[in-house]
């Protein structure tokens, strides 16, 4: 028995030489990890080795471990790929034991390759591969967000050819499956390795598959530099460096157009990356193609200096951009290096004799804009905020402008606001309001800035709220809903955050109303706490959500503070006798019933709804006092917030009915001490001292 065998969970040792599932034998160890084991074993039926991975015992009863090992099967066992993993069958042992059985691979990390700076092409090349591979899963469904060199493995195929495969779907989200099958991020919580994380991950928000081709961006920064861009000991140092530093320049020597992919994978903000794996594969294969001379076909290179072109890219492929790559009997003027990557906006693009159907075009400032021969005629689309730019009789290119501010000048914004240059932030926000005064992405802009000023959290708010108000579809941007969700708990600001959570929110503020509804701490008056149940109500899926048990007792204790207190007071009764429980007994104890008040001119109730409630309530606590205290049966006491204050609900009294109410005594006075001060020297008067 090897020592790392010895070292296993007996349960883990006692599988080899054993069969799992009637048709896997277990062979030997490869290898131990930190949720445990991976196995060489046979396929009995089909006389072919496999891998097995199996969670390690103790971990199986986590149920969120347990979850994470359930997800990376079904996420990988979706995919079907050269360059991804296959998973090929998963279950659980006689013995409880979670497995999954995977192609056996020979080769190793990526990590092995890296460590010193390697040629563009070949680190192109592999990039590509990993590209093609998140292709295919982005398009079953699966985002990786762990993509890192630990996690791409080296092997080769059957032709002998090199081949990368991603592995470790632990944590990938299944994007667009059913409620069971999907895996819901919560607002906050930060999945990834801190030197291959995706800014918005490093914030806490959910990924998408921009977030796997930033971490491919660090990875191919890293094989060009022989460095990656961002180390530091202390992972939350990292972790900052991900969201607000900029990555230091690529070696000198490598080409423009390499730089500029590189760069464009690395924007902070990502919508000014790469829309998708499929555009990135296509801008990586014309780089390629560029770097290689490639003139074989006719109109190979051209058509893929219009990719790179059309994506941004500039087409020289040397440091001192003089060098401009041959086409097949012409020359391409060149076009500058962008400074930063052109910010995202999905533009259509005619194609003519050099480009075939129609390709999609990232729109470029007007100092990087490449030189058009082609005249172009400009016409407005139906769509009130766009024109588009339709083809001359030769090659052109369409370009898409908004009515609205520049990209550039949002990106400049979003930088000062990052780098807390708020009053820089705000001229150039007012200016940009000035022009664009009912833009949403200007009025986001404006929250974001209030939400960092001291004392203007509450004014964010309604920014953010002017922002859904014009263009509702915010909600469904993950770093919009990330920074209202929390903006929505401002202390002070709870009557706002409610309102505009019920009233623009829609669906998208049921969990915030639940986090309302639900707290004991400061409950919302009798209602607000309504009105927010009744549109959490609105889907059916959130009934098991509320903390039904919690909000019975409220109902009781804040009934003097409904239209209808006899009534809500009489309902609450009756839902604690339904199902009891001695939470409740110290509540009921606590809570007096209503009584009619004929003086009240707007009264809603009929007086006889009042009735027969002092007897209910005895009935309840004499039944509420037979049942035995579990825990969480006695928290404290429950503080009831009405319209003007904060107060506690009525209590039940032990005073005889009629007595009057004598004022409280007053605390006594404190006493000054009577031991005389000598260490000052005004005690050297006093005849106490001279002793």
């Amino acid at each position: 028995m090897t020592a790392a065998l010895a070292n296993l969970h007996p349960d883990l040792q006692d599988l080899v030489g054993r069969t799992i599932a009637d048709r896997y034998r277990v062979d030997a160890l490869l290898g131990v990890g930190g949720m445990g084991a991976v196995f060489r074993g046979h396929h009995l039926g089909l006389h072919r080795d496999v891998a097995i991975k199996v969670l390690h015992p103790s971990l199986t009863r986590d149920p969120e471990i347990s979850a994470r090992f359930d997800r990376e099967a079904r996420s990988a066992s979706r995919l079907d790929h050269p360059n991804c993993l296959q998973v090929t069958d998963y279950g659980t042992t006689e013995h409880d034991m979670k497995f999954m059985v995977m192609q056996l691979l020979d080769g190793g990390e990526l990590t092995r390759l890296l460590g010193r700076p390697m040629p563009a092409t070949r680190a192109l090349e592999l990039a590509l591969q990993v590209c093609r591979g998140l292709e295919h899963a982005h398009g079953q469904g699966v985002i990786h967000r762990d993509v890192k060199p630990e996690n791409i493995f080296v092997t080769r195929d059957h032709e002998d050819r090199e081949t990368l495969k991603l592995v470790d779907f632990g944590i990938a989200k299944i994007a667009g499956g059913s409620a069971t099958d999907q895996h819901k991020t919560r607002a906050g919580l930060v999945f990834g390795t801190p030197a291959y994380m995706s800014p918005e991950q490093a914030a806490g928000v959910e990924a998408d598959e921009r977030a796997d081709l930033y971490s491919l961006g660090i990875i191919l920064y890293e094989m060009i530099a022989g460095r990656p861009p961002f180390t530091a000991d202390d992972p939350v140092a990292l972790v900052r460096m991900q969201v607000g530093a900029d990555p230091p320049p690529l070696p000198s020597d490598t080409a423009p157009m390499v730089a500029a992919i590189v760069e464009r994978l690395l924007a902070k903000r990502r919508d000014d990356r790469f829309a998708s794996a499929k555009e990135l594969r296509d801008i990586l294969e014309a780089a390629l193609v560029m770097l290689r001379g490639e003139v074989s076909g006719a109109g190979v290179v051209q058509s893929a200096a219009i990719s790179l072109q059309s994506g941004g890219i500039p087409l020289t492929t040397t440091s001192t951009n003089s060098t401009v790559v041959p086409l097949v009997g012409t020359t391409l003027n060149p076009v500058p290096s962008p400074r930063r990557p052109a910010p995202k906006r999905r533009l259509a693009i005619g194609a003519g004799a050099a480009a075939v159907g129609l390709l999609t075009l990232w729109l470029i400032r007007p100092s990087e804009t490449p030189a058009i021969d082609a005249p172009t005629t400009v016409s407005v689309s139906p769509t009130p905020d766009a024109a588009v730019v339709r083809p001359g009789a030769d090659d052109a290119v369409a370009v898409l402008t908004a009515a609205g501010p520049e990209a550039s000048a949002l990106a400049e914004i979003d930088r000062l606001l990052l780098s807390s240059k708020l009053d820089e932030a705000d001229k150039l926000l007012a200016a940009q309001r000035d022009q664009f005064p009912k833009d949403a992405q200007l009025s986001w802009r404006l929250g974001r800035l209030l939400s960092k000023r001291k004392g203007k959290r509450t004014s964010a708010l309604v920014a953010y709220g002017d922002a859904m108000e014009v263009d509702p579809t915010l909600l469904d941007d993950n770093e919009f809903y990330a920074e209202l969700h929390e903006l929505l708990r401002t202390p002070g600001a709870r009557d706002e955050a409610l309102d505009l959570a019920l009233h623009q929110m829609g669906r998208y503020g049921h969990s915030f109303l639940l986090e309302l509804v639900n707290n004991e701490k400061k409950p919302l008056t009798y209602a607000k706490r309504h009105r927010a149940l009744d549109e959490i109500g609105t889907d059916p899926t959130n009934a098991a959500l509320v903390n039904r048990r919690l909000n019975t007792a409220l109902d009781l204790l804040q009934a003097h503070q409904s239209l209808t207190p006899c009534q809500s007071y009489a309902d609450a009764l009756t839902a604690i006798t339904a199902a009891p429980e001695y939470y409740f007994l110290p509540r009921v104890e606590r809570a007096l019933p209503p009584k009619s008040d004929p003086t009240v001119p707007d009264a809603r109730e009929d007086p006889a709804a009042c009735e027969g409630l002092d007897v209910r309530r005895q009935a309840t606590l004499d039944l509420l006092a037979t049942l035995e205290p579990t825990a969480g049966d006695t928290d404290g006491e429950i503080v009831i917030e009405d319209d003007g204050g904060t107060s506690p609900a009525p209590a039940a009294s032990d005073k005889p009915a009629g007595a009057a109410d004598k004022p409280a005594p007053k605390p006594a006075a404190k006493k000054k001490p009577k031991t005389q001060d000598c260490s000052k020297l005004r005690g050297v008067f006093k005849k106490k001292c001279w002793k």
